[in-house]
């Protein structure tokens, strides 16, 4: 199932996204990579800015 993703799940969010991005590390330019690529404040910043979130849940467990 795809559902917004809730405020408790930020763990798992960053979890998610950082996974992503480095099955994309070689494509992701040089000059834009940073470890970890979003860390905890950058997700509240984009929280707070309106990003809202989006996952697939799977037996309760969010996996992407």
């Amino acid at each position: 199932m795809i559902r917004r993703c809730r405020d408790d799940q930020r763990t798992e969010i960053l979890a998610i996204v950082n996974a992503a991005a480095e099955a994309y590390r070689d494509v992701i330019p040089a000059d834009r990579w940073h470890e970890p690529y979003m860390g905890a404040e950058e997700l509240d910043r984009e929280i707070a800015d309106g990003v809202r979130f989006w996952g697939y849940e799977d037996g309760g467990e969010l996996l992407g």
